[in-house]
C-alpha cells in the first residue's frame, strides 16, 4: 500500500524498452480497473472515468510481491498528494486473509485509523481506510485509500488509489465507483490477456512479450530496491533520532572545568525578550539569550561574553563573537544574547568571563 514509507527519490524503471513496460502494465490496469486505458500522446496514462493523466513512478520486485506505482504529473515518490498501486502477491492467502492482516497490521501501528469493508467475501474485497497520521516511517502525514483485493492468475491483486491528506466527496465516490465495479467475482478481475498488447500498443508487436513467462521474466529484472529504499529511511530515521540524543548529551552535559556554572540558554521570543530554555535550537531560532547568575561583582568588574562555533557545516572551532557587558554593581545576573539572520547548524559553545577568569559555561546545537 502506498504510505510514507516510500517518500524518496523514485528509482527508474530497469530492463526492458520503456515503451514495451508502459504497454504491459497498461495492459494491466485496463483489466483491473474493467475500463478503458491508454496511453495519451505524452506518453502518460489515461484511464476512463478519471479526470487527469499518470505517470510511472517506480517499479518493484520485492519476494512475493511486485509493486507498480504511478503518480499525477508534477510529482513523485518524495512528495504525491495521488497515487496508484498495483501489487501481485504470488503468496497463498485468500484476498479476504490478505486484506484483514493488511487491516490489522495497519490499526496495530496506527490505532486511530478508521477501517471500512465497503464488499468482504473470500475471493473479492473493496475496502477504506483513512489514516490519523501516525503510519509509516515519516509520522503526522494523514492518508486516505480506497483500494480492491482479488484473485489474479498467480495469487492475489490489489491495486489502490490514495490521496494526501483526504479526498473530498466527489473523488470518493468517483473510485469507490471505479475500483467497485461489479467484475470481482470468483474468477477475479479480468486480467488473462495479460501477455497481450494494449489496446493501442504503444510500440510494435513485434516487440511485445507474447507469454507470462516473458513478463515475469521482464518483472524478475527490477531490484528490490523497494526494501532498500524502506531500510534506507528506516536507517535515515535511526540516525536522526541519535543525531538528537547526541546533540541533547552535548548540549546538555555538564562543564568539564571544575567550578564553572551552567549557562541558562533561551530562545529569544517575537519582542526580544528571553521565552523558553532550550540547547537545542533551530536555523530558524534568530536570538538566542545566554542568562547566568553571578552573584555580587566589584563595580569595576569586566565582564565578557564569548560565543563560539564549535563545529559543524561551517567547519571547526572558532570564536565568532565577543560582547563587553556594562556590570550594574545593583545586579547579579549577566544577560546577553546572540543574534543572526541565517546560523549555521552545528555546535556552538558560550562563555562568561569575569576579570578574565571564566565563571560559565552553556553549549547547544543547531539544527
Amino acid at each position: 500500500m502506498p504510505s510514507e514509507q516510500f517518500e524518496s527519490s523514485p528509482v527508474p524503471f530497469s530492463g526492458a524498452n520503456p515503451r514495451i513496460r508502459k504497454g504491459i502494465v497498461l495492459n494491466l490496469f485496463a483489466g483491473l480497473l474493467f475500463a478503458s486505458a491508454f496511453i495519451s500522446p505524452s506518453g502518460n496514462v489515461v484511464i476512463e472515468g478519471d479526470s487527469g493523466e499518470w505517470v510511472f513512478a517506480d517499479h518493484q520486485v520485492l519476494e512475493g510481491v511486485t509493486l507498480t506505482l504511478l503518480t499525477r504529473p508534477g510529482e513523485s515518490l518524495a512528495s504525491w498528494r495521488e497515487m496508484l498501486s498495483v501489487m501481485d502477491v504470488h503468496v497463498q492467502g485468500s484476498p479476504r486473509f490478505l486484506a484483514n492482516h493488511m487491516r490489522d497490521n495497519i490499526l496495530a501501528s496506527c490505532p486511530q485509523t478508521t477501517w471500512e469493508f465497503h464488499r468482504e467475501s473470500e475471493e473479492d474485497v473493496l475496502y477504506e481506510f483513512r489514516s490519523a497520521g501516525c503510519r509509516g516511517t515519516v509520522s503526522g502525514v494523514e492518508e486516505h485509500e480506497i483500494g480492491r483485493i482479488t484473485r489474479g492468475p498467480r495469487g492475489s491483486v490489489r491495486i489502490a488509489y490514495a490521496a494526501k491528506p483526504q479526498m473530498m466527496p466527489e473523488l470518493r465516490s468517483r473510485w469507490l465507483n471505479l475500483l467497485g465495479s461489479e467484475v470481482g467475482t470468483a474468477q477475479g478481475f479480468p486480467i488473462r490477456n495479460l501477455s497481450g498488447a494494449a489496446a493501442q500498443p504503444s510500440s510494435p508487436a513485434s516487440e511485445v512479450p507474447t507469454s507470462e513467462r516473458q513478463i515475469a521474466q521482464w518483472l524478475q529484472e527490477a531490484t528490490d530496491a523497494l526494501k532498500q529504499q524502506e531500510d534506507l529511511l528506516a536507517e535515515l530515521d535511526r540516525l536522526g533520532q541519535e543525531a538528537q540524543a547526541d546533540a541533547r548529551a552535548y548540549s546538555q552535559g555538564t562543564p568539564k572545568e571544575a567550578g564553572l556554572r551552567t549557562i541558562g540558554l533561551y530562545r529569544g521570543r517575537g519582542d526580544g525578550s528571553p521565552g523558553e530554555a532550550t540547547t537545542e535550537f533551530k536555523t530558524t531560532d534568530t536570538l538566542i539569550w545566554a542568562i547566568l547568575p553571578v552573584g555580587n561583582l566589584p563595580a569595576n568588574a569586566k565582564v565578557e561574553i564569548l560565543w563560539y562555533y564549535e563545529g559543524g557545516e561551517a567547519g571547526g572551532e572558532q570564536l565568532i563573537r565577543r560582547l563587553d557587558v556594562p556590570w550594574d554593581p545593583l545586579a547579579d545576573t549577566v544577560r546577553g544574547f546572540l543574534s543572526f539572520s541565517q546560523p549555521y547548524t552545528g555546535r556552538y559553545r558560550v562563555e562568561i568571563h569575569v576579570n578574565g577568569e571564566k565563571v560559565g559555561v552553556g553549549r547547544f546545537t543547531i539544527r
